[in-house]
C-alpha cells in the first residue's frame, strides 16, 4: 500500500480521536467556570422548584439539604479559625500577664470609665501580688472564687476585701450586671490589701500538724 495511502479508521478509533480532539484547551476558552456553572445549576434547580411539580418539591428538599451542608461547614471552619486564635491566651481571665502594669492599667481604664477592665485588672493585679509573695503559687485555670478562699486563707487581713471583689468581678463579668466606679474601687482595694496583708503561715501549719519555728 502506498505511503500516502492511511488505512481506514474505524467508526470507535474515529471517536475516540475527535474525543481527544475536543478535549484540546482551545476549544474551552469560552467555557464557563465553575462558580458560573454552580450558580447556573442553582438557578436552574430554583426554577424547578417554584414549577410546584413533585420533583420540585424533591429538588427543594436536596436545596434545603445542601445549603445546610455548607452553612455546617462554614461553622465549623469559622469555630476552628476561633480556637486557633485563642490558642497561646491565658485560659484564667485573671491570669496575670509577665512584665504588665496591671495596677497602672487599671487606673488608666478606671479613668476613662471602662470599670469592668479596671476592675479585672486590679484582681489581675492582685494575683500577681499573692503569687509574687509566694503565698500561692501560679496555677492557670483557678477561678476568681477559688483565688479568693484560698489567698484570704493565708492572707487573713484582706480576706473581706478579696471576696468583696471577686463578687462584684462575677457579678460584673457573668452576672451581666453594669460595671460602676464602686466595682472596680472594690478590686483596688484587695490589690492594695494583699500588698500589705501579713502571710498567716501558722495557720496552715497548725492545720497540717506541723509547729512553725519561732
Amino acid at each position: 500500500m502506498p505511503g500516502w495511502l492511511a488505512a481506514p479508521i474505524s467508526g470507535p478509533d474515529a471517536q475516540h480521536a475527535a474525543q481527544l480532539e475536543l478535549r484540546k484547551a482551545e476549544y474551552h476558552r469560552d467555557d464557563p467556570g465553575l462558580i458560573d456553572r454552580v450558580l447556573h445549576w442553582l438557578a436552574s434547580r430554583l426554577d424547578f422548584v417554584v414549577s410546584g411539580t413533585v420533583g420540585g418539591s424533591a429538588s427543594l428538599v436536596v436545596l434545603v439539604l445542601l445549603v445546610g451542608a455548607v452553612a455546617l461547614a462554614l461553622f465549623r471552619a469559622s469555630s476552628q479559625r476561633s480556637v486557633t486564635r485563642a490558642k497561646g491566651r491565658p485560659t484564667d481571665p485573671l491570669q496575670p500577664e509577665p512584665d504588665v502594669d496591671h495596677a497602672g492599667a487599671a487606673e488608666r481604664l478606671a479613668a476613662a470609665g471602662d470599670y469592668a477592665e479596671a476592675l479585672r485588672e486590679w484582681l489581675r493585679a492582685a494575683v500577681a501580688t499573692v503569687e509574687g509573695r509566694g503565698v500561692l503559687a501560679p496555677r492557670p485555670g483557678r477561678t476568681a472564687a477559688e483565688f479568693a478562699r484560698e489567698a484570704g486563707a493565708e492572707l487573713t487581713g484582706a480576706a473581706p476585701a478579696l471576696t468583696a471583689a471577686v463578687t462584684a468581678f462575677d457579678l460584673v463579668w457573668f452576672g451581666g450586671q453594669q460595671a460602676e466606679r464602686e466595682h472596680a474601687e472594690l478590686g483596688r482595694v484587695a490589690a492594695e490589701q494583699v500588698h500589705t496583708a501579713p502571710i498567716a503561715r501558722g495557720a496552715r501549719a497548725a492545720a497540717s500538724g506541723y509547729a512553725m519555728p519561732r
